[in-house]
């Protein structure tokens, strides 16, 4: 599949505003979106780049380049941008060249949310600093937990033993994340630390595979449901949405007790201790709004990564647990038992939020990003 073959399309990008719609031509169609920009402010971003970067941030664009560091050729990614794979991964090629962005992907993807996101974050950093030209290739997958053999590919999330894959954030905050940093600060004062519940609790889909009557109970969210079954005291995890599974599922979940209805993010913070679970791949926006609660993340430690877990430090801004759960009860219990320090914790997470996580944090990663790709391009 060539680079202006019948599948693939070339576009431009033209950016007069934040607010600008993006044009879409081909021979066969005429449509037009608007994009869901990231609000960032311009003063602020160029302050940041002027300024010594985050150290997390060079440690894991330098770990995700080098694989890389005899270079980066345009016949690569002409390698993996070709045939089946970019059907099958979702690959879109960016090219960025004189502050001109061009596009090329397969017509499916021109409306899908994660596409849009992608190019809107794209469009507003054009706008706000100069671009170093670049050719790169994104994949829109959620995530990858394994090898798909692409080269240097862009990726949300990845396992960290996937060495040749390039973490870039992902669509959640390629949008700045929404109204969640108004939302979860104003609701931590309507729940402050010392009022909350001092159980653990979490809501949330059935996503972690392919779910049958004979293996439902092998993913990590079932065992965490079941988990509370056995530990209500300590523990209330259920289901919303039973999802990715067999017709009769729902049903027999439900029956089981591991289905409950849905509860607001603010509601979440009327508990002390919230879990984060991973499901297709990592939690996504679900993490980062955990972390800027007053309240202490539980994180399954597991292979799945996104571009800023590298910050983060076990025991400083989160209580680390077992892939297989084991030792959740357990861990429950030592911040009940140890409470200042839990709470120190939940401030440490909040802070490195505010510090950086920002909307402007978002878009100096991918700037930074794109300053040492450009220099192994060839």
């Amino acid at each position: 599949m060539g680079f202006l073959s019948s599948k693939i399309f070339l576009f431009f990008l033209f950016a007069a505003s934040a607010t600008a719609s993006l044009v879409f031509w081909n021979q066969w169609k005429h449509a037009t979106r608007e994009l869901h920009v990231i609000a960032a402010d311009s003063d602020v971003l160029q302050r940041k780049i002027n300024a010594d970067p985050p150290e997390w941030m060079l440690r894991q664009i330098n770990e995700d380049l080098r694989p890389y560091a005899d270079g980066i050729s345009s016949a690569s990614l002409s390698e993996a941008f070709k045939g089946d794979k970019v059907k099958r991964f979702n690959l879109v090629r960016f090219t960025i060249s004189n502050g001109q962005i061009a596009v090329s992907l397969d017509d499916r993807n021109l409306n899908r949310r994660h596409f849009l996101e992608f190019l809107g974050c794209l469009q507003k950093l054009n706008q706000l600093t100069k671009l170093p030209d670049v050719d790169f290739i994104v994949s829109l997958e959620d995530g990858f937990d394994h090898n798909p053999d692409l080269g240097p590919c862009f990726v949300f999330a990845k396992r960290s033993d996937t060495g040749s894959l390039i973490l870039i954030p992902d669509i959640k905050a390629l949008a700045g994340y929404g109204k969640i940093r108004q939302m979860i600060p104003e609701g931590n004062k309507k729940h402050p630390w010392e009022m909350k519940v001092a159980k653990g609790f979490w809501r949330g889909s059935s996503t972690g595979g392919q779910l049958t009557a004979l293996n439902w109970d092998r993913i990590a969210r079932a065992k965490l449901c079941l988990l509370s079954l056995k530990h209500p005291k300590e523990l209330d995890a259920r289901f919303h949405n039973v999802v990715q599974c067999d017709p009769e599922l729902p049903a027999m979940l439900q029956a089981k007790g591991l289905v409950s209805g849905s509860v607001d993010r603010v509601d979440h913070l009327k508990y002390k201790y919230l879990v984060d679970v991973d499901g297709n791949s990592c939690s996504y926006e679900r993490y980062f709004w955990l972390l800027l609660s007053n309240s202490l993340v539980l994180k399954q430690v597991t292979p799945n990564v996104q571009w800023y877990y590298g910050g983060l430090t076990p025991y400083v801004h989160y209580l680390p647990v077992q892939e297989d759960l084991s030792d959740l009860v357990e861990k429950i219990e030592w911040a009940r038992a140890h409470d200042a320090e839990a709470q120190a914790m939940s401030e440490r997470a909040m802070q490195f939020v505010r510090d950086n996580l920002s909307s402007e944090d978002i878009l100096l990663y991918i700037y930074l990003l794109f300053k040492q790709y450009a220099l192994l391009q060839h």
